[in-house]
């Protein structure tokens, strides 16, 4: 792997995995379409990339959220410290402690299944046309749900239930071709959270995946990289760093600009994010047809 496309992928991993398009889908896609062998069937050097790009994704996620983050933590630590949830300290800080505990509980369907089904995932990442038909049918499946979503629930709304049913489409986008963001956001709209909420309910969510992914897959590593290798490593994980900063942000700013998503509201912006995932469906299945790949 060269560095241009370290840089390539850094900025792949990071812009969509908080964009509603599949990071996952972009990764497999991007390199089949143009051709690129990159890691030579080397999987020790792909696992180690992987965890570089997993890391510099969740660095730039959690600095832009860091406030967010800061506040959860604190209300835990002062709920921990006060007796717990009947103690004297949750009268004011009671409704961030159950957020907290909520996107921990969150995090647990994806983590069930994806350590269960690991093999047979990897192995469903390898097949271009159901990459395709995921992107383009979540894709406007998410659309749908903003369009047709009327509540305006609030982040500080946010309880178990919803963290079950949200974490539990947060699983299917285990499937490659889904998108994480887009189907938690998806299951956001429909419970009645607002366009902002529940794209950053999403983003909180995803936090503690990306870093159990790095963890998991740094646990199967057993020889260091090279000196060349760091190098790519590097750039390819703080590239990833800088752009999922800039995804957070490019997508938290757009859903401001549109509007909350209730009341007379019927604009998704998430149309545009349909349209694009049809579209890349549409050029991997000419692709395929043509016998281009």
């Amino acid at each position: 792997m060269s560095l241009v496309q370290a840089v390539v992928l850094g900025l792949l991993q990071g812009l969509t995995e908080f964009f509603p398009v599949s990071s996952s889908a972009h990764l497999e896609l991007a390199p089949w379409l143009v051709g690129w062998d990159l890691f030579d069937g080397d999987t020790e050097l792909e696992n180690t990339f992987d965890v570089a790009v997993h890391v510099g994704t969740l660095v730039g996620a959690a600095v832009y959220l860091r406030r967010d983050i800061a506040r959860y933590m604190g209300a835990l630590w002062g709920a921990a410290r006060s007796g717990g949830l009947r103690g004297r300290h949750d009268a004011r800080d009671r409704p961030d402690v159950v957020v907290a505990l909520s996107l921990a509980v969150s995090a647990v369907p994806a983590a069930l299944v994806g350590v269960a089904l690991e093999d047979r995932l990897l192995s469903l990442a390898e097949e271009p046309l159901l990459i395709a038909a995921l992107l383009a049918g979540f894709g406007w499946l998410l659309w749908w749900s903003d369009a047709s979503a009327t509540a305006g629930r609030q982040q500080s709304g946010f309880g178990i239930r919803d963290a079950l049913t949200m974490g539990i489409a947060q699983a299917a986008a285990l499937l490659p071709g889904v998108s994480r963001s887009g189907v938690t956001m998806t299951a956001g709209r429909w419970l009645g959270f607002d366009r902002a909420a529940a794209a950053r309910l999403a983003f909180l969510m995803s936090l503690p995946l990306i870093a159990g992914a790095g963890v998991y897959r740094a646990a199967t590593l057993s020889a260091a990289p090279t000196g060349s290798q760091i190098a790519m490593l590097v750039v390819g994980g703080v590239t990833a760093a800088v752009s999922s900063w800039a995804g957070v942000a490019a997508m938290l700013w757009l859903l401001r600009r549109t509007g909350s998503g209730s009341g007379n509201e019927r604009r998704s912006p998430f149309a545009l994010f349909a349209g694009y995932r049809t579209a890349v469906a549409l050029v991997v299945i000419l692709v395929i047809v043509t016998g281009l790949r």
